[in-house]
């Protein structure tokens, strides 16, 4: 009854101010669901639902001991005979030139081995490909990976966001790209201001709502709130 009375009061003034009132839930501007490339058994889960991690951090990996074990064999083939061919080539002028080129040869070969060892090994790893937060979670330790079919991670970003407002539909002529909109979130007395940055071509007929977008930035997909667009 409060919020009731509360939002009235907040039409009322904004009909004074030349502002327009609206509310709006933030939405995430990346949603994905995550999954592999390659089959295999989960090894190594590092996450549940609701955990926030950052770009690049470990989520899951399949069980790969065999492939970590030869790309580190495969690196340290490549490292030994880079360092090889440095030493020979440094008096190259006195060694045979069929045997240089062997070095040589073999150098790009051991390189060309540790890197495509190095993809296979990280194609058993799934990575945060973003900033991000486990919405959604689809397997367990132990669980069959078959490859692009199994959708591990549901997923989306922590950092942008983007409120999705709905207004009465008579502001359709007076709300415009550009407009300041400063807005409180559910649950806090902050105050945030943003740019309306799109505005949707259609009424929702169903409420006979306009919506509009602002973009942001920190805040926790899910959430609701409200506020005025300057629109005078």
């Amino acid at each position: 009854m409060r919020k009731i009375l509360i939002s009235t009061l907040l039409m009322f003034q904004a009909l004074i101010a030349g502002e327009v009132y609206a509310t709006f839930d933030v939405v995430s501007e990346k949603s994905s669901e995550l999954g592999l490339s390659i089959s295999g058994v989960v090894g190594s889960l590092q996450v549940d639902v609701g955990d926030k991690v950052k770009k690049g951090d470990l989520l899951l990996a399949l069980s790969n001991a065999q492939e970590k074990n030869e790309y580190e064999i495969a690196r340290k083939n490549a490292e030994h005979s880079v360092k090889t061919y440095d030493r020979y080539a440094k008096i190259s002028d006195v060694i045979d030139k069929e045997k240089m080129e062997n070095y040589l040869y073999d150098k790009d070969i051991q390189l060309l081995n540790a890197q495509n060892k190095e993809i296979v090994f990280k194609k058993t790893e799934l990575r945060a490909p973003y900033d991000l937060v486990v919405t959604k979670k689809n397997t367990e330790l132990g669980n069959i990976v078959l490859g692009s079919q199994t959708k591990l991670l549901t997923v989306a970003s922590t950092r942008d966001v983007k409120l999705v407002l709905k207004l009465d539909e008579k502001y359709w002529n007076s709300v415009k790209v550009g407009q300041k909109f400063t807005y409180k979130v559910d649950g806090s007395d902050k105050k945030y201001e943003g740019v309306i940055s799109k505005i949707y071509p259609t009424i929702l007929p169903s409420t006979r709502e306009m919506q509009a977008e602002v973009k942001a930035v920190d805040l926790m997909p899910g959430l609701f709130g409200n506020g005025m667009i300057s629109a005078e």
